[in-house]
């Protein structure tokens, strides 16, 4: 007769080591898949969005995942001051209108753009390599028509036409339209160059909506079911390799 013996503890502790492991292996798992949901995505705005800027591309940010909590977040970074507390991208994502930009929320503040309108680009506006409103003609302006905050920009007032001053010769001089004045000019700022010709800069619009272009959740969705369990099943095997190479050490 022969008696087999099994002693399970070494099993136990096998499985109890496996164990130790998952919360790590989890997490890891998480935020390597994060970090290829904000690569997809960033991928998506080159594709969808016209010479997306740096800004832009950089505006993603992913709260990462702990083996305490084990979640990771991704989403766009907390707006710049001067705007709502809406990412200038949401409405991208959703559709529909968009939260008012710095400058206009500037123009709003100091009367200059009727409250709850936006401020577009017009017909004479400086445009960048990015296809937007060159930051420093935005800058000129809010500095004519004494929109800038104290410390920005170039706070003394060369072009002030509303206010009554004069500008330099040669200098252009910026002056607004409101809506509902019975102008034959369209509501905006407009610039009256040295021969005195007149451009518009800026156009007032009531409303502004755009529609859902950027598959943010979609994109999210389809990563997360191609990638999820093949990188668990990776940063498993690599949480048991770093934990045996371990305990060989102690």
């Amino acid at each position: 007769m022969i008696t087999i013996q099994f002693d399970p503890s070494s099993i136990n502790r096998a499985f109890d080591n496996m164990a130790r492991q998952i919360p790590f292996a989890t997490s890891l798992a998480i935020n390597r898949t994060a970090q290829l949901l904000k690569e997809a995505l960033q991928g998506e705005m080159q594709s969808v969005f016209d010479r997306p800027t740096p800004w832009t591309m950089n505006s993603l940010q992913i709260t990462p995942s702990t083996k305490q909590r084990l979640e990771a977040k991704i989403w766009f970074k907390v707006p710049p001051r001067f705007t709502e507390n809406r990412h200038y991208l949401e409405p991208q994502v959703y559709g529909g209108g968009r939260p008012f930009k710095g400058a206009e929320r500037l123009l709003q503040m100091t009367f200059n753009l009727p409250r709850g309108w936006y401020a577009l680009p017009g017909p004479s506006a400086r445009m960048d390599s990015y296809g937007n409103m060159s930051r420093g003609q935005i800058v000129q302006i809010l500095s004519a028509l004494r929109s800038l905050p104290a410390g920005i920009g170039n706070r003394p007032l060369q072009y002030g036409l509303t206010r009554g001053s004069r500008a330099p010769k040669n200098q252009a001089q910026f002056f607004v339209i409101q809506p509902y004045r019975g102008s034959h000019l369209q509501p905006g700022v407009w610039m009256r160059g040295a021969n005195r010709s007149v451009a518009q800069v800026l156009l007032f619009v009531p409303n502004v909506s755009y529609r859902k272009r950027f598959a943010f959740f979609e994109i999210c969705q389809r990563v997360m079911e191609q990638e999820m369990a093949g990188q668990f099943d990776k940063a498993f095997q690599y949480a048991l390799a770093t934990a045996t190479a371990r305990d060989k050490a102690t």
